[in-house]
């Protein structure tokens, strides 16, 4: 027997009832979440971790992974400088790696920096890391500025440079985490660190420093301290540029009378000029006629 393709159709939903389902999601309700997030985040950690430091530390773990497998848990590495140049010296056994097989980089080898180790590649990442923080507090802030009905301009500068702030440093006192335990085993080459220790304890490093940082910024309120500075200055600048354009009004006033002042005087010069003239070369009967013409 044939079936229309109408009945086929309507078989198939019957075997299959399942169907695809489409979730509209406001774009405030979304950014209410994104915000929400934000601040459950750094509540519940601190101030060490939340969205915008969120994607740096995935990163980070991501390139920590990366090194981990190619030189294992317990590989090792230090770095030396020699005739001014700064090497990457691998500990262990090179057969056992894919891609550095060798036992000493230059540090601004590409496959070391495609690793993450090395201090060109610490600052190649603290770039990368300090572009993506700054993006991510800037988005973050204004969108919780957006948000909020009762938030100032000025508390929104405020929160833009402390968040910047701290998470800048806190990334940055990772980095040098880093790069200060692998320069010390340098000196002593038998206790070259395992890689699993740089890279976690720069993570560690980082965290803890922004938790204490954000607790510094909390007790001093540096945040509403930073903003009642920057509306404080906002207030004083507008002041000061109207105190100057009062004195521009001013001095174009003045000017403007002492011009129409010596307009005046030279009117009244000129018009003696003329008499006296006239008075003294044609005499009276000529200087009359030319007055009663005029």
């Amino acid at each position: 027997m044939v079936y229309s393709l109408a009945e086929q159709r309507m078989a198939a939903e019957l075997i299959n009832p399942r169907q695809d389902e489409a979730v509209v999601m406001d774009l405030e309700l979304f950014a209410q979440a994104v915000v929400d997030s934000h601040q459950s985040l750094g509540a519940t950690t601190g101030g060490a971790l939340d969205l915008a430091s969120l994607p740096v530390l995935l990163r980070d773990m991501k390139g920590g992974h990366k090194l981990l497998k190619e030189i294992g848990l317990n590989g090792r590495y230090y770095t030396k400088v020699a005739n001014g140049k700064t090497y990457v010296v691998f500990k262990g056994y090179s057969a056992l790696r894919e891609t550095l097989k060798g036992t000493r980089y230059l540090s601004s080898s590409p496959k070391v920096i495609a690793f993450g180790i090395g201090p060109e590649a610490l600052k190649s990442a603290a770039r990368s890391n300090a572009i993506i923080m700054i993006t991510c507090y800037v988005a973050l802030d204004v969108m919780q500025f957006v948000m909020s009905d009762e938030q100032l301009y000025h508390e929104l500068f405020a929160n833009i440079i402390t968040d910047v702030a701290i998470g800048t440093v806190a990334m940055a006192a990772g980095a040098l985490a880093a790069a200060g335990a692998v320069a010390i085993a340098g000196t002593i080459t038998a206790i070259a660190l395992p890689a699993v220790v740089v890279t976690g304890g720069a993570i560690i490093v980082g965290l803890y420093v922004g938790h204490k940082l954000s607790e510094l910024s909390e007790s001093y309120q540096i945040k509403k301290k930073l903003g009642a500075a920057l509306l404080w200055t906002g207030q004083a600048v507008a002041h000061g540029v109207q105190e100057v354009g009062k004195v521009i009004h001013a001095a174009h006033v003045a000017m403007k009378q002492k011009v129409e002042e010596f307009e005046r005087h030279s009117n009244r010069f000129m018009n003696q000029l003329e008499r006296e003239t006239i008075w003294h070369f044609g005499g009276p009967d000529l200087y009359n006629q030319y007055y009663r013409r005029h």
